[in-house]
């Protein structure tokens, strides 16, 4: 088939790679325009910048809606997203004889929505995976295809998780669309439905009143991006890992220990901070990093 792939962060990249090596025929590739940074630079995404290497002819639309022509001018007959970045409204997918396909990092129903690997390790789930899924109208809620499941790893991160899930979905994506015509749709159950937004940087801040198995759970789902993050004795500090420990806990968010170990009271427990950044210093293991700074045992880690 024709194909008009539609995606933008990482996650997408192994996707766009399985079909340009499969039997099907890549006509096009769609992603978010690039990104402005300081200085009057701007960033392309990961797929932009892959398809441009693979020679792919590439669109950045800032509102897909307003482009109709522009994609029936591929002459694609159908179109492949993952993690693009815009809803898609019915006139656009209209334009593809053979529908829309997505691929997404959970196991829908659950997780629909714009953030389902941080809400999966966030939540505790052991276990995870991809849904290829029909696009309809409405938030991920169209019929399921394919589905693929794995473990989440006890100390597993989103940043670890995607790229596993970027691989297993592509495989998933070409094993689906090699076989379409033979698949049989089967709808989402809405009661078993659940929602998950993207995630506001206010909620970076780790709430030290949760249990440790929580707090820990967070900022996994956090690292390595967009991270989590406290305040302590006045400066924001990133944390990229933690795990949970025997220590005897205080006040909540209290550092109760600060030597070789950085140690941080929770609601029922205790938590071992593993990596961290300071405010304009580089990201460093823990014990590395208090080779050279100490906190104050006693001092209280808050929100901004």
């Amino acid at each position: 088939m024709r194909v008009l792939f539609l995606g933008t962060p990482s996650f997408a990249v192994p996707s766009l790679d399985s079909l340009l090596s499969s039997k099907h025929n890549v006509v096009g590739v769609v992603t978010q325009p690039d990104r402005a940074l300081k200085r009057g630079k701007a960033e392309c995404s990961a797929v932009k910048s892959f398809a441009e290497k693979a020679g792919i002819p590439v669109v950045q639309p800032v509102k897909i809606r307003d482009e109709i022509d522009a994609l029936k001018a591929f002459g694609a007959d159908i179109a492949v997203t993952a993690a693009y970045g815009q809803i898609l409204t019915q006139s656009v997918l209209d334009v593809f004889p053979r529908g829309v396909i997505n691929v997404h990092a959970s196991l829908l129903p659950k997780y629909r929505g714009a953030s389902p690997i941080q809400s999966a390790i966030s939540s505790g789930e052991t276990v995870t995976g991809v849904t290829i899924m029909r696009t309809a109208l409405g938030l991920d809620t169209g019929d399921i295809l394919s589905v693929c499941t794995t473990e989440i790893g006890e100390t597993e991160n989103t940043t670890q998780l995607t790229a596993r899930l970027g691989d297993l979905g592509a495989k998933l994506l070409v094993e689906t669309l090699d076989n379409y015509d033979g698949i049989v749709p089967t709808p989402q159950n809405d009661e078993h439905a659940t929602h998950c937004r993207t995630i506001k940087k206010s909620e970076q801040f780790i709430d030290f009143d949760r249990p440790a198995k929580d707090v820990v759970n967070r900022i996994r789902a956090l690292a390595d991006s967009p991270c989590a993050k406290t305040v302590i004795c006045g400066d924001v500090y990133k944390i990229y890992g933690a795990r949970k420990t025997d220590d005897k806990p205080a006040k909540c968010g209290e550092i109760i220990v600060c030597d070789s170990r950085l140690v941080i009271s929770c609601a029922d427990g205790s938590i071992e901070i593993t990596e961290l950044q300071a405010p304009g210093k580089r990201r460093l293991a823990a014990a590395e990093f208090l080779r050279g700074k100490k906190f104050p045992t006693g001092v209280i880690c808050a929100k901004e």
